[in-house]
């Protein structure tokens, strides 16, 4: 199939990469993409990626090869009860016998990736010896596909009175056009939109930079209804956000998976497409989110000043210095989160993210994905203890795709996001560091050049600003490797940020 040019073939050494992989590539293209690998162990290594897949409604097909029938149960190598090893994670699933293949019921599966709410579905695939074709077969030609894209239902678009002081939360979304609707009718009614940095929404003419800041501060004004888009809640005040607000509406969008879009048991009702709202606009009500914004900016401003880097100001520089056509991924953890608090609104910039399960597994592939999809420069913002999880996801091999990426890492020797969590507290420093901060003292560009991948350190913005601008034009893979300080300044960063903004 890849000599008659209907497919390409990447090749990876590790199923779990390969996995990611094909996710990212999906996640970019919105096309089915199928990850083949051999039977056993190799097919239980996708499942994290399957999960995410599942989560985020992105259409992979796991074509597995197995034994047949007779060899389960009789310890057979590399033989595994593997049908139906993804669960409730798949949409559908079909096991393809040795001696009958029903190509109907295989492309029903295959086209319900895509049907409805998009997902990964797994095509299991017997094999009886001999496992290669007969040498005159080997001049087959496949038919060439015929591709299609996710079908969208056409649903009723609701209309619905709300009260008029109120707001948009746009999270991790894969539905430009529904974003769209909202851009519009938050001006029609006067209402600020609070974004997410997947959400890709930080370019709508009323959305606000540091929402996420504000309720942090507690000096945001009243909400009276919430609406939200997407998958919400990076952070714990826009969760205390929808349990507090008087009304709060979701909207599940037709392109993302089943799970509702609830996360807090707080939604009156959710629609099936973003509904048409109608209130008493309030003249004042965007100009208070928007005059508190600027001072949040200003604080923000002072606050990452310094040119010593820290994880905020490396993640807002990347913001900034990414351009209008690339595309940039961000990790779960504090990187996305430093983004949603300190990010300013923008033209341009395509964001993605693992927002389905918020893992931090298979960050490289994933992105490597994204990159081969779309054949964009591609930017990966991620933290330490993420990059050492997916180091895999670095070897390539000879003659494979190289993507145009540019691996940014946060490194603070360690998980600093539970800093800030229960267990920062000062009772439980004794066991912090082992269990929570689990630091590595590794030098991750060392480790990086050790595969061939070019890499800097950089420890100041001015440094990481030129590293940035010398990999622009440098192919394939690279690596900038932030040293970000301790994480307990970083932490006390961003309580002082909080600060400012309150008594600004």
């Amino acid at each position: 199939a890849e000599k008659a040019g209907l497919l390409s073939i990447q090749v990876r050494i590790d199923e779990r990469d390969a996995g990611f992989l094909a996710l990212g590539i999906a996640k970019a293209t919105g096309k089915p993409v199928p990850v083949v690998v051999t039977s056993g162990s190799a097919v239980a290594n996708l499942l994290p990626a399957i999960v995410e897949a599942f989560h985020s409604a992105v259409p992979v097909i796991v074509l597995s090869a197995d034994r047949p029938a007779s060899a389960r149960g009789k310890s057979a190598p590399q033989t595994i009860n593997q049908f139906g090893m993804f669960g409730t994670f798949v949409k559908s699933k079909i096991d393809v016998t040795t001696d009958h293949t029903d190509l109907i019921e295989v492309s029903k599966v295959i086209d319900s990736t895509i049907t409805n709410r998009p997902g990964p579905v797994q095509v299991n695939v017997q094999f009886e010896l001999p496992l290669l074709p007969d040498s005159e077969n080997l001049a087959w030609q496949p038919k060439p596909p015929s591709l299609k894209s996710i079908s969208k239902t056409e649903i009723e678009q609701k209309q619905i009175t709300v009260p008029a002081r109120g707001v948009f939360i746009v999270g991790d979304n894969a539905d430009p056009e529904s974003v769209q609707a909202i851009d519009q009718i938050s001006q029609e009614i006067g209402w600020p939109v609070i974004w997410e940095p997947t959400a890709n929404a930080h370019m709508l003419q009323n959305s606000i930079s540091h929402g996420v800041v504000l309720l942090q501060a507690d000096i945001a004004p009243k909400v009276d209804a919430v609406v939200t888009f997407g998958t919400v809640g990076l952070s714990r005040v826009i969760l205390g956000l929808l349990k507090s607000a008087p009304i709060h509406l979701a909207i599940h969008s037709a392109t993302s998976g089943s799970d509702l879009p609830d996360p807090v048991s707080s939604a009156k009702e959710i629609f099936d497409c973003v509904p048409k709202l109608e209130t008493k606009t309030d003249p004042e009500w965007l100009s208070q989110w928007q005059v508190l914004d600027r001072k949040a900016a200003s604080a923000v401003a002072t606050a990452l000043a310094p040119d010593t880097l820290t994880g905020p100001s490396a993640a807002q520089l990347v913001w900034e210095q990414t351009g209008k056509a690339d595309q940039l991924f961000v990790a779960a953890s504090w990187p996305v989160r430093h983004l949603e608090a300190y990010a300013a609104k923008r033209d341009g910039l395509q964001v993605f993210g693992n927002r389905g399960a918020n893992g931090i597994d298979g960050l490289i592939s994933t992105a490597t994905g994204v990159g081969i999809g779309t054949s964009k420069r591609t930017v990966l913002l991620m933290g330490d203890i993420a990059f050492l999880h997916d180091l895999g996801g670095l070897n390539l091999g000879e003659g494979q795709v190289q993507p145009n990426l540019t691996i940014v890492v946060l490194d603070n020797n360690g998980s600093g996001i539970f800093s800030q969590l229960e267990q920062g507290a000062a009772e439980y420093q004794e066991h912090y560091e082992k269990v929570f901060g689990t630091p590595h003292g590794k030098d991750l560009w060392v480790i990086a050049e050790s595969l061939g991948i070019p890499a800097k350190q950089v420890t100041t913005k001015t440094e990481l600003k030129f590293a940035l601008a010398s990999f622009e034009k440098t192919p394939g893979i690279k690596v900038i490797v932030c040293l970000t300080g301790e994480r307990k300044h970083e932490n006390d960063l961003i309580k002082q940020i909080v600060a400012q903004v309150k008594s600004s």
